[in-house]
């Protein structure tokens, strides 16, 4: 079967998180041209670290959307399976005769990192958004979902360690709720079509206190993934403290 050059963008937001011993569905979806594709066929293959093979080409389901499908049984993810990172997802996907090959990273964990933070609480921050809300969306999910994705993103970039090692959803609170409240107002700016405005000034003001949120986050994290915290009592910092003044009045500095 041959293969097209057309690139199809598969929707991967983040790292696909596998819990252990347990039974659950992974998917992937595919667009182009602002639409989702639907496939003929597909299948799935999981590898491990190792190069082997957990999971090898069973044939994946596929919805009336198009979106592709495969659930996994506790017993594939046996209590034994090393945790971690570095399993490698591997989708077959035909279309219009086409296969093509699309690969996800993957990890087995504990557990997952879930958000806090729902329309509630941007109700709270705002009592009016109810009213503000355009009649095409039931709610602000896609917005919490968009910023909780690019948190989590963050948190791997910045190199402060992996998201379903941390213990404490409750951290990530108050970023996770600007951020939603700055692409909320960003995008309510973009429909006026205005160079200045109110919702720019709002946007502008949530992203400045998610950045400071963020950048003065600690957490309880579980270095050795025994599902217990590495000490009840200590916090990390995801953000270093960096001293631009000068040394402290008993620093002395080192002779050679």
């Amino acid at each position: 079967m041959t293969t097209s050059s057309t690139p199809f963008a598969a929707q991967i937001r983040a790292i696909e998180l596998l819990e252990r011993a347990k039974s659950q569905k992974t998917h992937l979806k595919l667009y182009r041209d602002g639409a989702q594709i639907v496939p003929t066929a597909a299948t799935y293959t999981l590898i491990k670290p190792t190069g082997s093979d957990l999971v090898t080409g069973v044939i994946a389901s596929i919805d009336g959307s198009g979106t592709v499908s495969y659930t996994h049984t506790a017993e594939q993810l046996e209590q034994s399976i090393e945790l971690g990172e570095g399993y490698v997802q591997e989708w077959t996907i035909t279309i219009d005769g086409d296969e093509y090959l699309f690969r996800r990273m993957a990890a087995v964990v504990r557990r997952r990192l879930y958000p806090v933070v729902s329309d509630i609480d941007l109700t709270a921050t705002y009592s009016d958004l109810d009213n503000l809300r355009p009649s095409s969306l039931t709610s602000y999910q896609q917005y919490i979902d968009d910023a909780w994705y690019q948190i989590l993103r963050r948190i791997r970039n910045r190199g402060m360690g992996y998201e379903y090692l941390m213990m404490s959803a409750e951290s990530f609170f108050e970023s996770h709720r600007h951020l939603a409240l700055y692409l909320i107002f960003r995008d309510f700016h973009s429909s006026l079509g205005q160079s200045n405005g109110r919702y720019l000034d709002l946007a502008n003001e949530h992203y400045r206190l998610y950045r400071d949120e963020f950048d003065s986050i600690n957490f309880v994290y579980d270095t050795d993934h025994d599902g217990e915290a590495d000490d009840a009592n200590k916090r990390t910092r995801g953000q270093p403290t960096v001293f631009l003044n000068r040394p402290g009045e008993y620093y002395r500095r080192r002779r050679y």
